[in-house]
């Protein structure tokens, strides 16, 4: 069905980039999300605040060959190299459901680092299942604490029903945003304390 495959693919795009769990005992904070869909385009934007520090925070950010570490969403990713010197061009297989069915849902993206606050990503078309669609972090050094923002939109091709359909997605994908805060926060914390992540 269009319906339950669109599903699938729209969940897996906050899964891909975020591709974190949600983590007990945490003093993370959202500020604000936000998700919508318009003409295929599904977008999500979060603010929020982690308890953990701003280098930490991006380090487990762009580890990008250890995301899977980080979600049991993420069946497999690997960097299978470098379009140019600045970019790393990241491949993950990401298991996706909605509505009771599951599928594994392929995202190439090409992932740059332009400074030591901003992770920058877009989908590379025809490699994967999203036609189009980038990604952007911003952290913020707020002395032992990290400010986020997080911008992104995935593309599909794919018709989806008004409604319940698109209702239902962006219902999934507010939570996994809202969860994935705290668990980037445990993570960071864990991160350089000689804990294994």
């Amino acid at each position: 069905m269009p319906t339950t495959r669109t599903g699938r693919i729209a969940a897996a795009c906050v899964a891909s980039v975020l591709a974190l769990a949600a983590g007990a005992g945490s003093a993370a904070q959202v500020d604000s999300v936000a998700v919508s869909h318009r003409d295929g385009r599904f977008t999500v934007v979060l603010a929020g605040m982690v308890a953990a520090p701003a280098a930490r925070v991006y380090g487990v950010l762009s580890d990008y060959a250890r995301l899977g570490r980080l979600s049991p969403d993420i069946a497999a990713i690997s960097v299978e190299g470098q379009p140019t010197p600045q970019t790393e061009r990241v491949r993950s297989v990401l298991k996706s459901c909605i509505l009771f069915v599951c599928r594994s849902v392929v995202q190439v993206l090409d992932v740059s680092r332009p400074d030591p606050h901003t992770i920058v990503d877009r989908v590379v078309p025809g490699q994967g299942d999203f036609a189009a669609g980038s990604s952007i972090w911003r952290i913020t050094n707020q002395g032992p604490r990290t400010r986020l923002h997080y911008e992104a939109t995935r593309v599909t091709a794919l018709w989806i029903p008004p409604l319940i359909g698109t209702w239902a997605i962006e219902r999934m994908l507010r939570g996994q945003v809202v969860s994935s805060v705290s668990a980037l926060e445990r993570l960071a914390r864990r991160r350089g304390s000689g804990l294994p992540p």
